[in-house]
C-alpha cells in the first residue's frame, strides 16, 4: 500500500507560480501563509497546555525536559532550551536540545542522520530516565530518529510528547501529540518555513507557560532573569525599581548585595530582611515572589 505524502510534502497550489511573482508578491504571499501558523497552533490549544502541565510538574520535579529533533526541528529545540538559561534562570541541564548528527548539524546540515533511529533511541538512553519529559520535533511526525527517540523513552518511563504538522504522524509512542495542521509550504517541502514558525510558537508557549506555573514569573515580569549582559543587568535594575517600588541607585545596591538575583532583592528590600531571610521566604513561597511578599 502506497504510503501518504505528508501534508508538509504537498504542493501548495496558492504558491505555484512563485518564480513569476515580484518582491513585492513574493513578500505578500509568504505572510500571507504564515498566518495559517499562528491559525494551527491555536487549533492545538488544548494539547499544548497539556504539555504546559507536563513540563512545569517534570521541571518541579528536578526532572529533565528534553527537546528531540533533526535539521530545522532540532535546531529549533536546542535554541528553546538555551534560551531558558538567561530568561529564567534553568541550569543548562535542566532543559537540553538534542539534534540528530550532533553539535556539528546546529550550524551545518546533516541530512542523513535523521533517518538513524537506532542513534536517536541511543541519544535518549544517554540523556533521559524516568520522569523526564521528552518532546519529539518533526515537521512530518515520522522522522525515524525522532520516532526512535521517543520509544526508547517509553520504555525507560519518561513522559513523551510529539509536535508535528501533519495529522496522520507516527502518533505510537507519543502521550501527547500536538497537530499544528500548517499544510503545505509555500516552497515545497521548507518546513523550516511555516512549519518552523508553528513549531517555534508552541515551543514558546511551553516553555513560558511551564516556568510561569513553576513561578519563574512575578504577573507578566521575567524576575528569574539571569542577568549576564549589561542588557539583563539593566533590566534586573528597572524590575527591582519596578516591583520593590525604588530607586535605581537603591536597586543596584539591592542587585549587587542578593548577588545578582532578581526575586532576592525584591524580599530583601520589602521585607528590610537579609538576603538569607529573603531566601528563605522565597524557599517557604516555593520560589514564588507573589508569595513571598
Amino acid at each position: 500500500m502506497k504510503q501518504a505524502i505528508p501534508a508538509t510534502e504537498q504542493v501548495n497550489l496558492r504558491t505555484q507560480s512563485l518564480d513569476k511573482k515580484t518582491p513585492p508578491a513574493l513578500a505578500r504571499v509568504f505572510n500571507a501563509e504564515d498566518f495559517n501558523a499562528a491559525r494551527a497552533v491555536k487549533s492545538a490549544h488544548k494539547q499544548i497546555a497539556a504539555v504546559i502541565v507536563a513540563a512545569a510538574k517534570t521541571y518541579a520535579g528536578k526532572h529533565r525536559i528534553i527537546f528531540i529533533g533533526a535539521g530545522t526541528s532540532g535546531r529549533l529545540g536546542i535554541l528553546e532550551a538555551v534560551e531558558c538559561v538567561p530568561t529564567f534562570g534553568t541550569k543548562p541541564s535542566e532543559i537540553i536540545g538534542l539534534i540528530a548528527g550532533g553539535k556539528k548539524a546546529v550550524f551545518r546540515s546533516q541530512e542523513g542522520a535523521e533517518d538513524n533511529a537506532g542513534q536517536g533511541a541511543k541519544e535518549i538512553a544517554k540523556h533521559a530516565k524516568a520522569g523526564d519529559l521528552v518532546i519529539g520535533l518533526a515537521a512530518s511526525g515520522n522522522t525515524p530518529y525522532v520516532q526512535g527517540a521517543l520509544a526508547k523513552a517509553r520504555q525507560l518511563g519518561a513522559q513523551t510528547a510529539l509536535i508535528s504538522c501533519n495529522p496522520q504522524a507516527q502518533t505510537r509512542y507519543a502521550q501527547t501529540h500536538i497537530c499544528l495542521p500548517t499544510g503545505a509550504e509555500a516552497l515545497t517541502g521548507s518546513t523550516r518555513m511555516k512549519a518552523g514558525t508553528a513549531t517555534k510558537m508552541a515551543l514558546n508557549a511551553i516553555t513560558t507557560g511551564a516556568m510561569v506555573l513553576c513561578g519563574k514569573t512575578y504577573g507578566n515580569l521575567m524576575v528569574d532573569v539571569r542577568p549576564t549582559n549589561q542588557k539583563l543587568i539593566a533590566r534586573a535594575i528597572r524590575l527591582i525599581c519596578m516591583v520593590a517600588q525604588t530607586d535605581e541607585k537603591t536597586a543596584r545596591k539591592l542587585l549587587a548585595s542578593s548577588h545578582k538575583n532578581v526575586k532576592i532583592a525584591i524580599v530583601m528590600h520589602k521585607h528590610a530582611c537579609s538576603r538569607t531571610q529573603a531566601q528563605q521566604l522565597l524557599k517557604k513561597a516555593n520560589g514564588f515572589l507573589a508569595g513571598a511578599l
